[in-house]
């Protein structure tokens, strides 16, 4: 607990003590902040520090809505992509070789990004609804001539059955 002497900050009562008014001030407040912060010894546990904290903060979510909810561009769409086959728990080169050949890659991830939604995340709608009715926008605005075909095959490479229609297109 703080005493009435030691004011949180410092308010010099004339010109003539505000210099080293404020350098004792500094000098109570300087100890108390070196405790609350831990400085690495050496530089390998600098190094080490650093390190890890940069690959705390890059890692993505593990949980796949996360994942999921992450990797949609700003526009609405998903890119076919790695990571979006790891969030849907499928292999990229599967993911590819399902695609429609009329479908372009961005229509066909955002289709099967939708389409896992539906099937597997239901329980957690609340949390994705906005998410897929972006995407839903984006796609009619696409106005992609095979987007049945997409879900077709969409439903059979995530072994599902959603409907275009609940996909919101």
């Amino acid at each position: 607990m703080r005493s009435a002497r030691e004011p949180d900050s410092y308010e010099p009562t004339n010109k003539s003590d505000s210099k080293k008014g404020l350098f004792t001030h500094m000098k109570k407040k300087l100890p108390v902040f070196w405790k609350s912060h831990k400085t690495p010894t050496n530089y390998d546990d600098a190094r080490l520090n650093f390190v890890s904290e940069a690959a705390v903060q890059l890692q993505p979510p593990r949980d796949p809505l996360l994942q999921l909810v992450f990797l949609q561009e700003a526009s609405g769409y998903w890119r076919l992509d790695p990571a979006l086959a790891t969030a849907l728990g499928k292999i990229s080169k599967e993911m590819e070789k399902s695609k429609p050949e009329k479908g372009s890659n961005e229509v066909w991830a955002t289709i099967l990004a939708l389409i896992w939604l539906h099937a597997f995340k239901m329980d957690a709608k609340d949390e994705w609804e906005l998410l897929a009715m972006k995407a839903a926008s984006w796609l009619r605005a696409q106005n992609a001539p095979c987007v049945s075909e997409c879900v077709d095959a969409g439903n059979v490479l995530l072994g599902s059955s959603v409907k275009k229609e609940a996909l919101g297109l």
